[in-house]
């Protein structure tokens, strides 16, 4: 279960420590056109063992395109062994961490197994799981993933929640979200969101596992004169896959602009990348090396900010965060950052420390965490 949120530490490491110090002193419906957010476009069950589920199912879905109006994107509904209690099975919204950004490295092609350890304990507790690919991240999907953009990771996870109520009829309009590393973010921002953009679901709070925050302060503020050292240069991936999704989301802003030459063939390589192949797709390339000017010029700092910022107001339902102690990827100080902000606005949020790092977390705080979301979905 500790490879749940993983995957985006090897990409990520230790250089966020030291950047931080530096730059901040089968059967299917019929096909139907997406024209309505979370309209349920295909339902195609799995046989008996397909990633070694017992009952999963591929929904295809519409949701909220990054730059305007609709598109198609895909994700799993998963189903107890149990039949359905009376008034459902209760959902939970499972928002997995970085996985890449094309449109192969989802969990409907991964058959989430890595997760299989955590959302098989969902199961168990007879609690139904949706996990979204989120947007450009499925088979057949029409633009790159939005790496980290907060609005989009929050309408293809409540999206895929509207869809799956009309391909399961036996699940409840009761549900929460939970999500590590990447989705830790997704889930603050589905937390968030929910209650206004789905009025008609009844949502009923947030977990997030060492979520990812605070990176747009740091990126913001990148140039030319990054120090070339081995551990910050760990971010070229992340930072160039977070480029990557805002030219996408922004094409009003020259992004290409604020690149060099060889910032250019990073960005458009990670953009066809899973997250196993960053360092490849980076090769020797700097952090400093990608960029032609400072980040913040010609409004791209600032769109950034608003591109993937987590929000600190406007939840109305509970919150937990939990967080490793010697976590180098999301280092513990960018959560209590959060945490401060959120608290300072008058956010109530529930608070765990772990003493591992970013591989860990899921393990450690496995019981509180159930028990956390067994009290929301009561």
């Amino acid at each position: 279960m500790h490879e749940v949120i993983s995957k985006a530490g090897r990409a990520m490491s230790a250089g966020v420590l030291v950047l931080a110090a530096v730059v901040m002193g089968l059967p299917a419906t019929a096909q139907a056109a997406p024209e309505t957010p979370g309209r349920l476009v295909s339902h195609a069950a799995q046989p008996a063992g397909w990633g070694e589920w017992s009952r999963a199912s591929i929904v295809e879905y519409s949701t909220e395109a990054v730059t305007g109006g609709t598109t198609n994107s895909a994700g799993l509904l998963l189903l107890p062994d149990a039949p359905a209690p009376d008034g459902g099975y209760p959902v939970v919204a499972w928002d997995h961490g970085t996985s890449g950004l094309a449109p192969h490295c989802g969990l409907t092609t991964s058959k989430a197994a890595h997760e299989r350890p955590l959302l098989q304990s969902f199961l168990d507790r007879g609690w139904a799981v949706v996990a979204p690919d989120y947007l450009g991240l499925s088979a057949g999907a029409d633009t790159v993933h939005p790496y980290l953009h907060t609005r989009t990771e929050a309408t293809a996870t409540i999206d895929l929640v509207r869809a799956a109520q009309a391909a399961a009829p036996d699940l409840s309009r009761a549900w929460a979200v939970v999500g590590g590393s990447q989705g830790g973010h997704a889930a603050l921002a589905t937390g968030n969101l929910a209650t206004d953009y789905a009025p008609e679901l009844d949502f009923r709070g947030t977990v997030a596992l060492a979520p990812e925050s605070h990176f747009e302060e740091i990126l913001s503020r990148l140039d030319s004169h990054v120090p070339n050292l081995p551990v910050v240069d760990r971010m070229v991936g992340p930072f160039a896959g977070m480029l990557a999704g805002l030219r996408a989301a922004r094409p009003d802003l020259d992004v290409n602009g604020a690149l060099t030459e060889r910032g250019r063939q990073v960005v458009d390589a990670i953009s066809t990348s899973c997250v196993g192949e960053f360092d490849r797709a980076a090769g020797t390339a700097s952090l400093g090396s990608l960029l032609a000017r400072p980040i913040a010029e010609g409004g791209i700092g600032a769109a950034l900010r608003d591109y993937m910022v987590v929000p600190t107001v406007g939840y109305r339902q509970p919150i937990l965060i939990a967080h490793g102690a010697t976590d180098t990827v999301v280092p513990l100080p960018m959560t209590l950052a959060l945490l401060t902000r959120m608290r300072s606005a008058g956010t109530d949020v529930e608070f765990a420390q772990y003493p591992g790092g970013h591989e860990e977390i899921a393990v450690e705080s496995h019981e509180r965490v159930l028990d956390f979301v067994d009290e929301l979905l009561a």
